[in-house]
This record gives C-alpha cells, sequence and structure tokens, in this order.
C-alpha cells in the first residue's frame, strides 16, 4: 500500500503565482541512514517567491517540493541510527553533503540548490523539502533538540536556527571574544542574526552597516550599546573612513563579514574591507553576483586573511542549540507568522512584503 503525503509541488520556474501547486505525493519508507520525519514547521524565506518566479538565480532540479530545513518529529527510522529515535523532536539542517568525498563533497540544499558535478546525483535521491507533511531526510541534518530547549520555547520557534547556523558557520573559526566586527548586509534577511550570534560569541562590538537607517536603529533597540549602526553612503573613501571611526577610540577592525544580497554592489563590502586592521580577517558568505576586486598589495602588505564560507558545519548546529539552551541567543526575538500548507501562496506573498529583520513566515504543514 502507497503512503502519500501532502505537499507543496515545484513544477518549474514561472513569471507570475501560483507558483507551486499543492498535490498528494507518495513517500518512500526510509532506507539506512534515512528517516522519516512530520515536518512541524518550516521557514519561508522573505526572497522565496523570487526564486520561484526566476527573478534569483535557482539552481533546484523540478519537479521538487521546496523548504530548507525546519523542525520536526521523526516517525519511521532506517537501520544505522545510534542517537535518533522515533518520536524524538528534531532540528533539521537544510546543508546535505556527499557522503562519498572527504576533500570536497558536494553541496545540495534542501528543496531549493543543487550544484556541482555531484549535486544533481544527491538531488535525485533528496529533492524534496520541508514544505510538506512528512519527508525524507538522512541522518546527518537531523539534530536533537534537547528537552530542556523544548521546554522553553514553542517547537515552531526554532526554525530560526537555520539563520543562526548559517552565519555562525562563517564566524566560528574567525571571531574571537573581544574582538571588533563590522557586516555589510546586516540589514538583509541574514542580517539581524549576524549581529547576534557575533554578540552572542563575545564580540566587544558589532559594526551593523546597511542603507535603512530604521532599521539599523532597531538593532541597538534589541541588542543594546555594543551595536553600532553605520548607514553607508555608496561612497567608498567615505565610507571606509566612516567604519574605522565606528570602532571606537584606541580600537580597530578585527573582522569584516560580508552577507550583502545578489544584488548589492561589492563596493559595499570593500568599504569594510579596506578598514580591517593589519593581521585582521575577511568573511565573505554572501550573494554577490560579480566579480570581487580588491586591492593586491594591500591584501599582501596587511597580512589579510581572506575567506569564502559556504553554509555551516554539522557540529555548528549542536553548539547553537547549547547557545540557545544557555539564553546566549533568543528564538523569541523574531514575531512569527504561521500559515497552512494549503495557504502555501499567501505565505510566499506574505514573506515577500513581510522581510523585516525581525519577521518570520512560517509554514506548518500539518496544522489543520
Amino acid at each position: 500500500m502507497t503512503t502519500t503525503v501532502r505537499a507543496a509541488l515545484f513544477t518549474g520556474q514561472k513569471a507570475t503565482p501560483p507558483y507551486l501547486e499543492p498535490v498528494d505525493l507518495p513517500i518512500r519508507e526510509p532506507s539506512a541512514g534515512e528517516a522519516v520525519v512530520e515536518i512541524v514547521a518550516a521557514h519561508i524565506r522573505s526572497y522565496a517567491s523570487e526564486s520561484l518566479s526566476g527573478v534569483r538565480p535557482f539552481m533546484g532540479v523540478a519537479p521538487m517540493v521546496p523548504g530548507n530545513g525546519g523542525v520536526g518529529i521523526i516517525r519511521a527510522i532506517g537501520p544505522g541510527s545510534t542517537i535518533l529515535k522515533v518520536g524524538q523532536m528534531v532540528a533539521i539542517d537544510p546543508a546535505i553533503r556527499a557522503r562519498d568525498n572527504a576533500i570536497s563533497p558536494d553541496t545540495i540544499i534542501m528543496g531549493f540548490f543543487a550544484a556541482g558535478p555531484g549535486g544533481t546525483s544527491l538531488h535525485s535521491v533528496w529533492r524534496h523539502g520541508t514544505w510538506a507533511e512528512k519527508a525524507v531526510i538522512p541522518f546527518e541534518v537531523l539534530f536533537p533538540i534537547p528537552p530542556s530547549l523544548l521546554a522553553k520555547h514553542d517547537l515552531h520557534t526554532l526554525v530560526s536556527l537555520p539563520g543562526y547556523s548559517i552565519p555562525y558557520g562563517g564566524l566560528c573559526d574567525s571571531l574571537r571574544p573581544g574582538e571588533t566586527i563590522a557586516i555589510t548586509g546586516a540589514t538583509g534577511p541574514f542580517g539581524a542574526s549576524t549581529v547576534a550570534v557575533a554578540l552572542a560569541m563575545g564580540a566587544r562590538r558589532v559594526i551593523a552597516s546597511g542603507r535603512n537607517q530604521a532599521t539599523l536603529k532597531t538593532y541597538v533597540e534589541k541588542f543594546g550599546p555594543r551595536v553600532v549602526p553605520l548607514v553607508t553612503t555608496g561612497d567608498e573613501a567615505l565610507d571606509t573612513a566612516n567604519f574605522k571611526k565606528a570602532a571606537g577610540e584606541g580600537y580597530e577592525i578585527d573582522v569584516a563579514f560580508d552577507i550583502l544580497p545578489p544584488t548589492a554592489p561589492f563596493a559595499t563590502a570593500r568599504a569594510a574591507i579596506n578598514a580591517v586592521r593589519i593581521n585582521g580577517t575577511v568573511v565573505l558568505m554572501g550573494g554577490v553576483q560579480q566579480n570581487v576586486e580588491l586591492p593586491y598589495s594591500q591584501l599582501v602588505f596587511n597580512n589579510l586573511t581572506i575567506k569564502g564560507r559556504f553554509m555551516n558545519s554539522r557540529s555548528n548546529v549542536v553548539e547553537l542549540l547549547a547557545m540557545m539552551e544557555a539564553g546566549l541567543l533568543d528564538p523569541t526575538l523574531l514575531e512569527y507568522k504561521t500559515f497552512r500548507l494549503d495557504q502555501i501562496e499567501e505565505s510566499l506573498q506574505w514573506a515577500r512584503t513581510h522581510a523585516g529583520p525581525f519577521e518570520a513566515t512560517v509554514l506548518l504543514p500539518n496544522a489543520k
């Protein structure tokens, strides 16, 4: 007897909605190293409709069910588990990496992104994401949620975890307690999360930069005086001078962290990079779709370390769950708007028009 689940199916990019079709899809039994997870909640990003319509780059292989991670309950489990159990509440990390390449594994983002020579192969097995009642998920991206954390928060609020884990993946080996960090793209979808993570890691000062002065002001109201807002002007030399000044008298910028969206000019990030101290670090984690130009001699003479970073490691998720349990990261900073699966198109439009740093659109696939 074939088991089916209700899901939001993506069949290809369309210029106008509806972008998805609610359908009943067969779901297979889990193989070794997999579990069937009942999806309690999944995040809908503010740019989801732009990806589905083709406005933003989209490298998924249709047909597929979108949905990048979330939280859920294990309902069936294949052989090979050591800590995962049926009935367990789990966080679902969206990054699935090839198991057979320890040095340079291809990575897909479930329900969204398949790239690299092995990406299509991975995607053919785990093409369906979490905008469904249930999904087959590999063990390595499932993380048990500690009971003490569940006691503090509603389960759907924990969909904020990937928003924290992505910037943490870029900061965990670059930012030290007491250091000063400049963030470009701070008012974008991942901006507030990056600010929160840097503070949780013990940053002395977080220079949050962007064009939206009102949004930057809310960071000071939410997080306190360790956050210094900086409105960028587009004048690269002036912005560099302002970054240096924002570090505070007697201090320099130790880390420049970029998480700009695809449409942003790289000059904004370069202004912050130019302000980094000698022996400082630059982390590039945004979506800028252009070549990067940096002054060669400055990189050499200032002994700068430049890192490109895509997503986070598995251990980062465990560390962030512990940081949430300890109160260092607060998922209740976000204001959540929830939708049922039959409201998927409405949820996409809501997410697009409510893209503030403390707004979250959440799909509850099993809600009636």
